[in-house]
């Protein structure tokens, strides 16, 4: 509507006074906030001309006779014209507004002629154009009784007289009008209304007082699944669950019987039930409307909301929560620190292992700090310049790092970064200290360990050199006695010089002997732990394919032994295991630990003898190929082994001398392709220390009339051993094979006074001999004469030990030694 506002205009010069442009502007309503709230609800200002206004206008102006009328609208600084008739602009500054005047009043407002009425007569709109002479006006009065505006007739004539008919009559038309506004904003709501019903998701269903169904909106048509053209009419029963059906028609009764209602303006959960017969819970909020006059119901309004989606996001909700309890939960619990920081950098979380790593007292008070509080510069430095790169680039990083306790003292982590959406990161952070030192202190053992091999390696080795050289400085020594015996003069002279040389050679072969020599540090341990030890060294290098299985008893298992020398034959044993699986297959290995009683049922053992008292079992078992049965005699000899380039034939040798030392045993059961078990049986007790006192002393006795065997590998040596023995009245029957010698003694057992023999032979160690001798004459004696006798000294196999180089007065002292500790038993026919 294309309109403009008149302000007013001053007339030409000498028309009139000044004095005549005074005028009086209306005072201010005292419910000025409320009347403009209410002009405001209208929502008319500024919308474009209406018919039905414009008929009451034309109407007005005729009536009245009038050269102007108008629906005038009162705003807070301008009166607007809805409806006008014979004016060409729609509104007007306030302040020279007529109407406000009329507002202030109940009443018709009449102005028979403006120029004598103090009020206007300055005013511009009776100065200037529309030079309003005569004014009459009544006001537009809402159903609230608020004043928003007036029904007014304007001429620029004065009137005499304006009769009460004339005030009646334009009262009455500005009711109309005032109708029309009022009627014009109810259908207004009333299409809101229907466009708010028709297009929300909750169903909008309307009844009359008697609960039959006047209207069904679409979401109601989708909810229950009934068309609107099907339900009008219906009683709501339609949608109430038949079991309810009695209580909903009580309740209604006593409604239209005027008893008070405990659902109309409340909002319930209750069930309905849809046209296919499933029930569904819905919100329900209902509304009451009465006729004038009649206090009964007219009828209702009910909202209807599927609460079934609702439920299930409350559960949802419920079950989210419930996960992030048992998540923040589980992050309290975990012995890991777990930390998270916002954007910045700083702690919005931090669970109780993470706070008390970094020493804090509960885990709120490191909240808010940042990150790099809790590490030296340095190592901030370095992870804000190695990690937050890859971090950034790959969302996660890992690795070492050491953080500061609250002391001051180091901390050695393991650090586990993830980047969060919002810049914020995740940290899992790892106390590793105690694993470090036990990384530290393995590597110590392993070190340890490897010092220990090479110094049993060099044993090995200084054994079997010392062994054959003793052979040559025997028969050196011992031709030199035979000469200085039988000689004079000169002779005598080189045969001692000879002698001499031979015990320097001698005592070089010792000094060769203690460089591979380790005394054992035997002292009450529990045997878990080096077992233990071993099996992580061996896990270390054991490929992922493998699998690694360790027994151990629940309680200690103690003995008094070296831990050093029982990790070495675990460890021997393990390693051999894991160097006969194959790659290809996946291998398995057991290492088991348990007690055995006195007195228990031992299993065949290949190297020495069961231990009388309590022992422990050590047994490694693997699954690869196996040993062949001729091997199987060899695989304790020093530098045999069956990995070719690869071994060096020490470490089963190894395991042997330990095991024979400490007074225990070694069984062997393997078969080719079908694995290998080894058995080491333990004794708990202490080694027994009395063997040493068996070593031959210097003495003197004749062997007159006495029939022995010797035996030894090295004809040298046998010859002179019969000639030693012979010269002190023996009668000697010498063996360079051990079967010899048995067979001898097969064919007369007691036709033999002693047996002495060498210890490492082919084919047949001292021992070995000793035992199978016994088996033939149990009461025999038998003297061992070895180039290393201190490695033999807790073999019971002997009755008396003499070494090598052999003098003489040694050998005749270590034979009387072995025929008196038979004294006891007959030892000779």
């Amino acid at each position: 509507m294309d309109c403009s506002r008149l302000s007013g205009y001053l007339p030409a010069t000498g028309e009139v006074r000044l004095s005549e442009l005074s005028f009086i502007p209306a005072e201010l309503p005292a419910d000025e906030p409320e009347r403009l709230a209410a002009l405001a609800a209208l929502d008319v200002l500024d919308t474009p001309a209406e018919e039905e206004l414009d008929v009451i206008t034309a109407l007005a102006a005729d009536r009245f006779d009038t050269a102007i009328a108008l629906v005038s609208l009162v705003d807070a600084d301008r009166q607007w014209f809805k409806s006008r008739f014979g004016l060409a602009v729609c509104e007007t500054g306030r302040a020279e507004s007529f109407c406000a005047h009329t507002i202030l009043q109940d009443e018709v407002l009449v102005v028979l002629d403006a120029r004598a009425d103090a009020r206007f007569r300055g005013n511009p709109l009776v100065v200037g154009a529309p030079h309003i002479r005569f004014y009459a006006a009544a006001p537009l009065v809402t159903t609230d009784g608020r004043k928003v505006g007036t029904l007014c007739v304007i001429d620029p004539r004065p009137r005499s007289r304006f009769t009460r008919r004339d005030a009646r009559a334009l009262m009455l038309m500005a009711r109309q009008a005032m109708d029309h506004l009022e009627y014009r904003r109810l259908r207004r709501s009333q299409r809101v209304a229907q466009l708010i019903g028709e297009t929300t998701s909750d169903a909008f269903v309307c009844t009359d007082a008697e609960s039959r169904i006047i209207h069904w909106n679409r979401a109601a048509e989708q909810m229950f699944g009934w068309p609107a053209d099907e339900v009008l009419g219906r009683t709501l029963d339609l949608i109430i669950p038949r079991r309810h059906r009695g209580a909903h028609a009580r309740g209604m009764a006593r409604l239209r019987a005027g008893a008070p209602t405990r659902l109309v303006g409340r909002t319930v959960e209750v069930p309905a039930i849809r046209r296919d017969g499933e029930e569904l819970p819905v919100e329900l909020s209902l509304g009451m409307w009465t006729d004038d006059g009649d206090a009964g119901p007219a009828g209702f309004a009910a909202i209807m909301r599927d609460v079934r989606l609702r439920k299930g996001l409350e559960a949802e909700r419920e079950s989210a929560r419930q996960r992030l309890a048992d998540q923040v939960a589980a992050m309290e619990a975990a012995n890991d620190g777990i930390a998270i920081t916002d954007a910045d950098g700083r702690f919005v979380f931090m669970n109780s292992s993470h706070a008390e790593m970094f020493g804090f007292a509960d885990c709120v008070v490191p909240l808010g700090l940042h990150w790099t509080d809790l590490y030296p510069p340095e190592e901030a430095e370095r992870l804000q310049r190695d990690a937050f790169p890859l971090l950034g680039c790959h969302g996660r990083w890992r690795g070492e790092s050491r953080g500061r306790h609250q002391d001051g003292r180091p901390i050695d982590q393991e650090i586990s970064l993830s980047l969060l959406e919002n810049g914020g990161i995740v940290c899992v952070t790892r106390d590793i200290g105690e694993r470090l030192e036990a990384e530290r202190e393995k590597t110590r053992l392993r070190e340890q360990l490897l010092v220990a091999q090479r110094q049993e390696a060099v044993g090995q080795l200084a054994s079997g050199i010392a062994h054959d050289f003793n052979n040559l400085i025997a028969a050196i020594a011992g031709s030199a006695t035979l000469i200085e015996a039988g000689s004079g003069g000169d002779t005598i002279r080189h045969a001692r010089r000879i002698q001499a040389a031979a015990a320097a050679a001698g005592s070089l072969v010792d000094k060769l002997l203690s460089l591979g020599r380790r005394t054992p540090e035997r002292h009450e341990l529990d045997l878990r732990v080096p077992v233990t030890s071993a099996a992580e060294l061996l896990r270390a290098s054991l490929p992922g394919r493998h699998r690694l299985i360790t027994r151990l008893p629940n309680g200690p298992l103690s003995a008094i032994a070296d831990g050093t020398e029982v990790m070495q034959v675990v460890l021997n044993l393990a390693i051999n295991a894991r160097d006969a699986i194959c790659d290809c297959v996946a291998g398995q290995i057991s290492i088991a630990l348990e007690p055995v009683a006195a007195g228990a049922p031992a299993p065949p053992l290949a190297l020495g003898t069961a231990p009388a008292g309590p022992a422990a079992l050590i047994r490694v078992e693997d699954n690869g190929c196996g040993i062949a049965d001729e091997d199987l005699a060899r695989i304790f000899e020093p530098f045999y082994t069956g990995k070719a380039d690869s071994g060096t034939g020490l470490g089963l040798a190894m395991v042997a001398g330990i095991v024979m030392a400490a007074g225990g045993g070694i069984a062997v059961q393997s078969a080719k392709g079908g694995g290998t078990r080894f058995e080491i049986l333990w004794p708990l007790d202490a080694p027994a220390a009395a063997a040493p006192m068996r070593l031959a002393r210097p003495g003197g006795g004749a062997l007159s009339g006495r029939s022995v065997l010797v035996v030894d590998d090295e004809p040298a040596v046998v010859e002179l051993l019969a000639e030693l023995l012979e010269r002190a009245g023996a009668e000697v029957g010498p063996c360079i094979e051990p079967e010899d010698a048995l067979s001898a003694l097969a064919d007369d057992p007691h036709a033999w006074a002693l047996l002495v023999t060498d210890y490492d032979m082919p084919g047949m160690s001292g021992a070995e001999l000793a035992s199978r001798a016994r088996a033939i004459r149990p009461d025999l004696p038998i003297v061992l004469c070895t180039a290393l006798p201190e490695s033999r000294l807790s073999d019971r196999s002997f009755d008396a030990i003499t070494g090598k180089p052999i003098t003489g007065d040694r050998l005749i002292a270590a034979v009387e030694s072995a025929l008196a500790s038979c004294r006891s038993r007959p030892c000779e026919s």
